[in-house]
């Protein structure tokens, strides 16, 4: 098994800082620089500091090495996502790792870098594309997600990748191509991270790092209960002017730690997935309505015979004597414009919900309902700034068998989210968040309230 080493991610500071040393233009240099001390220099001086507040990326340009880059066919895109959060209340009785006590605080950081590969300017498929990615962590795993009692990680962003015991140790977790064959058909394969891949909203999607942060408001967490983080798959999109279709299928294990993992594809099961995509126009403003299904056809614990509560966060299965052979999920969701700033541009605010159903088990989750009011700023929407309120409510399967019965007393959860998110830079975002919880395990905790600032850098 194949992991990045930490050498990259020097490479990569590195490489950080000998472009914020660079001027803002490919035909300067260090060297031509006035001397110290002159007018001209603290002209210069100033200028790199201008540049530094406006361009789109905090390691700009690279001295031009960066566009080069891009003309040949390589774009480089990074986040690196910092999370300092404390929670009231939460978990108040005694519980194993790695869950924690309430009434703390907590730091976590986590970057990706993804690397875009035009394969058409390869010599390759026409119009081609290969997605490769890598993520880590590091702080405390999950932030204060495992101190509030709650199904769903608070900070979200702050549990990916999920490998709870391995801090700072980069993971390939995206490795995919996608190709068009046609105008209305898409294909891709290979291995790629599940969430954003299916029931999501303009208003309220990503993995936690650029609009809400609770995984309740972030995705379904009934679609992502039971699914590997990453992993094989592969599938069709058809655009259509009336919207879209899209399927996949994908391998049951879970490849974070692996490289690419395509040894003993589908041993395991098989996960299939469908969704319909409409796109709307009531009163004159875009939105989008889906409606979609998945099917997990692979063995997993039966919650009447669970034996243990979840050996390891994020997982949600525990010792068990027996298995259920599949399990599903359908969903619906929408998102609506109700004010839009410009008709040129998607810039604007609106309401934006979700629901599903499932088989209540293995699915430890029998219904899901979310809905609330995000998008750009009315206050300084031209600045880039959004903001977003949530709520959502997660009805507990009843199902569970006596042990987690008594050790957790599963109930009903729900949840409230607030954010803004600040521009102050093209490439930097700082983002208030303050939650209410009331977690669905009765036994172990009471309701949390989560508060903290999320600060968001692209390279």
């Amino acid at each position: 098994m194949l992991r990045l080493g930490r050498a990259h991610l020097m490479a990569l500071s590195l490489l950080a800082l000998v472009a914020l040393a660079q001027p803002a233009s490919a035909q300067d240099s260090i060297d031509q620089l006035p001397q110290r001390g002159t007018a001209d220099n603290l002209e210069s001086a100033a200028c790199l500091i201008c540049d530094l507040w406006t361009r789109p990326t905090l390691t700009g340009d690279w001295g031009g090495f960066r566009s080069r880059l891009q003309e040949r066919g390589i774009t480089f895109i990074s986040n690196v996502t910092q999370f300092g959060f404390g929670v009231k209340g939460g978990i108040s009785a005694p519980v194993p790792p790695p869950l924690t006590q309430g009434d703390r605080g907590a730091y976590t950081g986590r970057g990706d870098y993804s690397l875009r590969f035009d394969l058409e300017k390869f010599g390759g498929l026409p119009k081609g594309t290969l997605m490769v990615t890598a993520e880590h962590w590091w702080g405390d795993y999950g932030n204060v997600s495992l101190s509030t009692g709650a199904g769903t990680p608070a900070v979200f962003g702050a549990a990916l990748p999920p490998a709870p015991n391995n801090e700072g140790t980069p993971y390939l977790t995206n490795f995919f191509l996608v190709q068009p064959l046609a105008q209305n058909l898409v294909v891709f394969a290979g291995k790629k991270v599940v969430v954003g891949e299916m029931d999501q909203d303009r208003f309220a999607g990503g993995n936690g790092t650029q609009q809400f942060m609770n995984q309740a408001l972030v995705a379904n967490p009934a679609f992502l209960t039971g699914l590997p983080y990453t992993s094989f798959t592969a599938g069709v999109v058809s655009p259509q002017q009336w919207g879209r279709i899209a399927v996949s299928v994908r391998d049951p294990e879970d490849r974070t730690r692996d490289t690419v993992g395509l040894d003993n594809l589908f041993a395991k099961g098989v996960i299939v997935a469908g969704e319909v995509r409409v796109v709307t126009n009531f009163f004159g403003l875009p939105g989008d309505q889906h409606v979609g299904g998945i099917w997990k056809g692979y063995d997993q614990r039966n919650l009447n015979f669970l034996l243990s509560p979840p050996p390891q966060y994020p997982d949600t299965t525990g010792a068990g004597s027996r298995t259920l052979s599949d399990g599903y999920t359908v969903f619906y969701g929408f998102d609506q414009y109700v004010v839009r700033y410009s008709d040129e541009s998607d810039r604007g605010w609106g309401f934006f919900g979700r629901a599903s159903l499932s088989d209540g088990n293995p699915t430890p989750l029998r219904y899901f309902v979310s809905g609330g009011v995000a998008g750009d700023s009315p206050l300084r929407g031209n600045r880039g700034d959004k903001f977003g309120l949530g709520w959502y409510y997660i009805g507990a399967t009843n199902e569970f068998g006596p042990v987690p019965r008594a050790l957790l007393s599963p109930r009903n959860g729900t949840g409230v989210e607030l954010f803004y998110n600040f521009q102050v830079t093209p490439w930097l975002n700082l983002t208030p968040d303050i939650q209410y919880i009331k977690p669905g395990f009765d036994a172990i905790a009471d309701e949390a309230f989560v508060y903290g600032l999320r600060a968001n850098m692209m390279l």
